[in-house]
């Protein structure tokens, strides 16, 4: 098995951070995740689904926190038919949790501010009104053109720009921040090959900026969840808590997602964050916002 790499850096900062968690957090992160699938509700049923994978004897669990999200025991679940047609997506169930925690309903106008290459807008597209699916990468946006048409997504618009640009006003935003990208190490063994804290300390910068026009984007009472997958203050409860500064009408409000394992945070009320070691997911961060 290919080793994962981890810098020295990385492994002195983090082993400060989490203390006597460090160990567990090491030994998870180095196991490959498992495999995540999300059910397409614009073109097939979540209950027809299951009976087309029972049909195939492929062991599957279903996910407490959504009737479309489910573990799935198979090495390649992209060789699945389902997913060549786009009625199932593959996406990290940690990954899956911020459109959840949103909870958007068919009443809301939706704004995916980072979206390439569009998971998550397949999500809000099932589960919203309409959505704007927007992102500044000229690659990474072909992947997001190419999922709007091979998920049916008619209510996205999708469109490359950097979100900094848009004025629209949203009933709901998800946020899943560019960052230093931390938590794909158990995907990628070699994720963490160009990490430094020159990185995370460039990332955080650009999130500040991102989280703030974000919340401006808001309608009055609006909702956001702001993302990430990395486990870094820099990149997490320091952009929520300049958000807090330089917005006064801005408040973190409590995330609840049934069957999933959250750890209170002491820098942030309400901010939480998902270790590895207790979902069997990447690690994440998660920031619900209100806009009084």
């Amino acid at each position: 098995m290919k080793k994962t790499f981890f810098p020295e850096e990385f492994i002195e900062k983090y082993s400060t951070l989490l203390g006597n968690e460090w160990n567990k957090f090491l030994e998870t992160i180095k196991q490959k995740q498992p495999k995540s699938v999300w059910i397409n509700t614009n073109k097939l049923g979540a209950s027809i689904v299951h009976k087309k994978l029972s049909e195939k004897d492929i062991v599957f669990k279903k996910y407490i926190f959504s009737d479309q999200a489910f573990e799935i025991e198979m090495e390649k679940p992209g060789d699945l038919e389902l997913f060549k047609r786009g009625k199932i997506s593959l996406q990290e169930k940690a990954a899956m949790l911020p459109v959840i925690a949103l909870a958007p309903t068919k009443d809301d106008y939706c704004l995916d501010a980072c979206a390439a290459p569009g998971m998550k807008t397949i999500q809000l597209s099932n589960l919203a009104g309409k959505v704007k699916a927007v992102d500044v990468n000229s690659e990474r946006i072909k992947s997001l053109i190419h999922n709007k048409g091979k998920y049916a997504l008619h209510n996205v618009k999708v469109e490359r720009t950097d979100v900094r640009n848009i004025k629209e006003k949203f009933d709901k935003i998800v946020l899943d921040a560019p960052c230093s990208s931390e938590g794909l190490v158990r995907k990628k063994r070699n994720a963490l090959k160009g990490w430094s804290m020159e990185i995370v300390q460039r990332k955080s910068e650009l999130q500040k900026e991102l989280i703030t026009h974000c919340f401006d984007l808001l309608k009055e009472g609006g909702e956001m969840v702001y993302a990430t997958c990395s486990f870094a203050p820099e990149e997490n409860e320091e952009v929520v808590m300049h958000l807090l500064k330089e917005r006064s009408n801005a408040k973190v409000i409590p995330v609840k997602l049934s069957g999933i394992k959250l750890r209170k945070n002491k820098l942030c009320e309400y901010c939480v964050r998902l270790y590895p070691q207790d979902n069997n997911t990447q690690q994440f961060f998660l920031a619900k916002i209100k806009k009084n």
